[in-house]
């Protein structure tokens, strides 16, 4: 509809904007921190175009069978870390400065990259992408929920795991036509493209209010609104400054033991891990990190870098339909019949073994895994956390989360030894299948909720699990279950 001004309960006038114009700034500022997430998914593919070439007998650089699965890990073992530090680092000096400061680190290691002509310095270059994209996940995932209203929230929220298998795949394709030294050159000017994008957003204002800034925080609500003045968002300010000065009683402070003992962190953290723990061992990192040698494994007559970047195309594809249909169907659905669908394919796999239909199955698995396992962990962890510890938990989570990365990374040719190839992919078949009974049993459908309703949930006051119906939500409507993190 068009901008005009409607008489608010107090009679005067108040800027009404239309429904373009008010998500245009969130899409914006969204859109910018997501070329960091693009960055990630960079981070995370650039071993898979290593591994290969490293292992070629004509290599200038020698590995041994164990050096390789290490590089193949070692980015899930160093990123926790990153993660712990990554809480505490947003609590003190918010979302916009942190996601700023990481990008010149971020440039560093793709030039370490491009001049690694040693193992220690390759695995250095390994070492320093992973702590900077581990202190770079508590402000990526919260500052979407936090600057998102509740009908665009999940929607957006999902753009993040998007912008990464964008990542993937830009990464995929530069393999098939550089070297991996050329290509890690190229992608120096990411980092420095996401400098430019955050200087035009605003910080937080959750963010802002929790710090005392309520003047800074009313200029990013104008701002992220849809530009408009003080009485278009006067109520979601108020509600706001409300809750800085209450939710530090009651929830106390994210640096003591008390908040995480609540149920309120409990049931929200339990089910955060155990949808990362389905999505790393249903495949979600193996297929991708040792893609070339699993399509050699599966006979495929067309090249394994070829079906490697095709494997990176699915997997943008599968968070796109993922995007789309999720604000129609909710989380419960998608989350019960994509795991489903994925046993389903990997235990026709496993039974097949080679040929194009094993590549045919393997790829819509993948499919299947990022329309949910992919996403589902992320979307969580910005809308399940009580907000006084939103940023502490959410690193913790992403700790656990890269910790089970390296693990089965780690272990996979240990497995593939003791099970072969069509083993793994069993089992990852039948962990898929009782993933569905999980998520059909346990998951809450938070699409379309405020904030404050899936607290409810999980506090016990209402119930948004099987029977639930979405809320709609109009647009506009402020985010009053929002709390604001107390400093």
């Amino acid at each position: 509809g068009q901008d005009e001004e409607q008489p608010n309960k107090e009679g005067k006038k108040q800027q009404q904007v239309s429904s373009f114009r008010r998500v245009l700034p969130q899409v914006l500022a969204v859109a910018a921190k997501n070329t960091l997430a693009l960055n990630f998914g960079l981070s995370i593919a650039f071993p898979t175009m290593v591994i290969p070439a490293i292992s070629d007998p004509n290599s200038d650089m020698k590995l041994t069978k164990d050096q390789i699965s290490w590089l193949g890990s070692l980015f899930f073992i160093v990123i926790p870390f990153g993660c712990l530090l990554s809480g505490p680092c947003i609590h003190r000096f918010g979302r916009k400065t942190m996601m700023l400061v990481m990008c010149l680190p971020f440039a560093g290691a793709w030039l370490m990259f491009s001049y690694a002509y040693t193992p220690e310095l390759l695995f250095g270059a390994v070492i320093m992408h992973g702590l900077v994209n581990g202190l770079l996940e508590a402000p990526i995932l919260t500052y979407v929920a936090e600057v998102c209203e509740p009908e665009w929230r999940g929607m957006l929220a999902s753009t993040t795991v998007l912008a990464s298998l964008g990542g993937i795949f830009l990464q995929f394709f530069m393999g098939n036509y550089l070297n991996w030294r050329k290509s890690a050159t190229i992608n120096v000017c990411f980092p420095i493209v996401s400098l430019l994008s955050l200087c035009f957003i605003p910080e937080s204002p959750h963010w802002l209010v929790g710090r005392g800034r309520i003047d800074d925080a009313e200029k990013a609500l104008r701002w992220l609104r849809g530009w408009v003045g003080l009485d278009a968002i006067k109520p979601e300010l108020d509600t706001l400054v409300i809750a800085m000065q209450t939710s530090k009683e009651k929830e106390g402070s994210p640096f003591t033991c008390a908040p995480y003992l609540n149920r309120t962190f409990i049931r929200p953290f339990s089910l955060v891990v155990a949808s990362f723990f389905i999505g790393h061992f249903t495949g979600m990192s193996t297929l991708q990190t040792y893609a070339v040698g699993i399509f050699q494994e599966l006979k495929s007559p067309v090249s394994p870098y070829s079906l490697t970047a095709a494997e990176g195309f699915i997997q943008l594809a599968g968070a796109l339909v993922c995007i789309s249909i999720l604000p129609f169907v909710g989380r419960r659905i998608m989350a019960v019949t994509s795991t489903f669908g994925t046993g389903v394919c990997l235990g026709a796999l496993a039974l097949i073994g080679s040929g194009w239909p094993a590549v045919i199955l393997l790829l819509i698995a993948v499919f299947l895994i990022n329309s949910c396992s992919k996403v589902f962990p992320w979307v969580l962890i910005g809308e399940v956390f009580p907000p006084g510890v939103r940023a502490v938990a959410s690193g913790m989570a992403s700790c656990i989360g890269y910790a089970l990365g390296f693990l089965v990374n780690k272990t996979y040719f240990l497995t593939v030894d003791l099970l072969t190839l069509r083993g793994v992919i069993a089992l990852y078949a039948a962990i898929s299948i009782a993933a569905s009974l999980f998520y059909f049993l346990i998951l809450p459908e938070t699409e379309g909720r405020s904030l404050d309703e899936v607290q409810a949930h999980f506090r016990g006051e209402i119930n948004l699990g099987r029977g639930c119906k979405k809320k709609k939500f109009i647009i506009g409507q402020e985010n009053v279950g929002y709390v604001a993190e107390v400093s």
